[in-house]
């Protein structure tokens, strides 16, 4: 095929390593650009997101390995001895590795969602800067549908794999909708701002962040839409809230039932803590009340690890699914590199069915001339039918490249520079 790919991840690199490799949502097309300019790349795409950054080519003769590092390295801005790190895969270990990719399964957390949309992303800007291949369009189509057929046939994709993930389904069961409900947040680390984008995700809109350094905290509340109140947080804050995340790294509680009961008690609704911090931020003593609701990461824990045990089974699933597709795709290829010969033989059999019934035609009445027309089209089928069936039966055999230079030489027309752009063609084929 004429098609590789070299590329970061989580597992390849660091993080210092993948963000100094990372392509900026602006920057994708110019980089793109710069690709398909070099003489041997006929398309061009990259997919880069937090975990991954990676470059898919079509070329028109394979890059020594060498080569493509240095081509990565030069046009993600990276020193040479970076490309060590990277990965390379070619043909249909490139088409597994998209696949895989789009279907969750070579992703940090197993199975996850938004790959799927990072990898439309990826081909769309391709796409829309003209920097696609013909080969590069049904890869990065078919490897969209692979991903949605994975998430559709596998479960591979549900149930919570981290702990922030896991409160934020807690939420969900306990106030259907988050849109008009308030949330407090107490702390503005990692594990708080993810928690927050998952309520976000979740439809939560109504925001105030506690955090000890109150210009993280108005940062935080500002990227949300919020507002910034006082750490710890007061009274009136959790008499307001309805969902309280705290993940502060305080070696003590935050959140002390001696300070809080009487805001507790004039609650008139439910209150849902989600204390995801280690140790605990938030008074064990608080969950007494009624309508309270207090969850710990220990609450979590043998959930998401009950997830993460079924998606893993289910990755099973999926890789099958995977390897189905890869196969689907081998074979569209291995039928479509010898298109511009069968394209050549249809044109010249035509060509002769044509000369003929016209060189023929005094030999049979006006009013026949239908079914001679009609008869000759059917012979001309069959023919062509015939041909083109085993040339592609010769693919099994790896033959195909062969039979269809033989078909461009025998039928070649007038046309010679057609016929030898064919030949180029299946020429730049045997590379790879």
């Amino acid at each position: 095929m004429k098609l590789e790919m070299i590329g970061l991840n989580h597992r390849s690199a660091s993080l210092t390593l993948r963000e100094r490799a990372a392509v900026a949502p602006d920057q994708v097309v110019s980089v793109l650009k710069r690709a398909v300019a070099h003489a041997n790349i006929e398309g061009a795409a990259i997919l880069s997101t937090c975990n991954r950054a990676e470059l898919y080519v079509s070329p028109t003769y394979h890059f020594e390995e060498h080569e493509l590092r240095q081509l990565y390295c030069d046009l993600f801005g990276l020193e040479p001895s970076d490309g060590a790190a990277a990965y390379v895969y070619r043909d249909s270990s490139a088409v597994e590795h998209l696949f895989r990719v789009s279907s969750g399964l070579d992703s940090q957390m197993l199975g996850e969602i938004q790959i799927l949309a990072q990898v439309k992303t990826a081909y769309a800007s391709a796409l829309e800067s003209a920097c696609t291949s013909a080969i590069l369009n049904r890869l990065f189509t078919h490897a969209i549908s692979c991903g949605k057929l994975v998430r559709t046939r596998t479960a591979i994709s549900q149930g919570a794999v981290s702990v922030a993930y896991a409160a934020i389904e807690v939420a969900q069961r306990l106030f259907n909708k988050l849109n008009a409900k308030n949330i407090l947040l107490v702390g503005a680390g990692e594990t708080t701002a993810l928690a927050a984008k998952y309520l976000a995700d979740a439809g939560a809109c109504n925001w105030r962040v506690s955090n000890r350094t109150s210009a993280r905290g108005e940062e935080l509340a500002e990227r949300l839409g919020g507002s910034a109140t006082e750490f710890p947080p007061r009274n009136e804050d959790l008499m307001w809230a309805d969902v309280v995340v705290s993940a502060t790294s305080a070696p003590a509680p935050v959140i002390v039932l001696d300070d809080v009961t009487e805001a507790i008690r004039s609650r008139k609704r439910p209150l849902l803590l989600l204390d995801l911090a280690v140790p605990r931020d938030i008074d064990a003593r608080i969950a007494g009340f009624d309508e309270v609701y207090l969850y710990t990461v220990d609450d979590f824990q043998e959930l998401v690890a009950a997830n993460l045990r079924a998606r893993q089974k289910e990755a099973h699933r999926a890789e099958e699914i995977v390897s189905r597709e890869v196969e689907v795709f081998a074979e569209w290829y291995r039928q479509n590199r010898i298109a511009p010969s069968i394209q050549q033989l249809q044109l010249a059999l035509e060509t002769i069915r044509l000369s003929e019934v016209e060189q023929q035609s005094h030999h049979f009445r006006a009013e026949d001339r239908d079914e001679v027309e009609k008869f000759s089209r059917s012979l001309m089928k069959r023919v062509t039918s015939l041909i083109v069936a085993n040339m592609r039966r010769a693919s099994d055999d790896g033959k195909d490249i062969d039979v269809a230079r033989a078909i461009a030489v025998a039928f070649a027309g007038k046309d010679q520079e057609t016929t030898d752009k064919i030949l180029e063609r299946l020429s730049h084929e045997l590379s790879h």
